[in-house]
């Protein structure tokens, strides 16, 4: 594997097989729940507030918004 690829070792990558018979290497993208285990607490509100999530903001669902 050239060493261009990009690549390190402990990466995801994905094999793409190509018509012509080749093997294409793609890096696997993470998502939000990928990376969640290793972010502090701190990170995760963060980026969840990034995403436009203000949890001051949201309604109560089931009971407690009976009991209101």
């Amino acid at each position: 594997m050239p060493a261009s690829a990009g690549l390190r070792k402990g990466d995801n990558v994905v094999l793409i097989l190509k018509p012509d018979g080749n093997l294409e290497i793609k890096k696997e993208r993470r998502n939000f729940w990928d990376e969640a285990p290793v972010m502090s607490a701190q990170e995760k509100k963060m980026q969840i507030e990034d995403l436009g999530y203000d949890p001051l903001e949201q309604t109560p669902k089931g009971r407690e918004r009976i009991e209101e």
